[in-house]
């Protein structure tokens, strides 16, 4: 009799144990994604393409020090003074990060929505769609 009690009580905590930690993760999920959100709203707030050296969707050719393709549709642009700036194709530009790609673009600028990318080797064309800022998520 007295293993029976022993055996209820033991599962009794463990039942309650678990639903203690149970609701502090759910509390910590919380807590974390207010923080994500808040900070999101923070940097939308404070991110001004200008300092990027974006303006009307353009960005300076001659500001451009890299630009490295993280998939067939987004880019990383490295420009001067160590900002980055995220490139977007309009859609899935196949290709594009495996062949390598050539700039089509209309005078000194590369523009968001007017300028394209042709992909070497296979000769298909994708729209920009968009330039913005790009900041590196800090891992604690």
């Amino acid at each position: 009799m007295f293993n029976i009690k022993k055996i209820i009580f033991i599962g009794f905590f463990l039942f309650n144990f678990n639903l203690i930690f149970a609701d502090d993760e759910e509390a910590i999920n919380k807590d974390v994604k207010e923080a994500v959100e808040k900070n999101l709203a923070i940097l939308e707030g404070e991110l001004d393409p200008r300092e990027w050296g974006i303006r009307s969707g353009c960005i300076n050719k001659n500001r451009i020090r890299s630009i490295r393709f993280i998939d067939d549709q987004h880019a990383i642009l490295k420009t001067l003074g160590r900002k980055k700036v995220l490139l977007t194709m309009k859609k899935e530009c196949r290709g594009i990060k495996r062949n390598g790609y050539v700039m089509q673009v209309r005078g000194h600028q590369l523009c968001a929505r007017f300028d394209r990318l042709e992909v070497m080797d296979i000769g298909v064309t994708c729209a920009i769609e968009s330039l913005e800022p790009y900041v590196e998520p800090v891992v604690d």
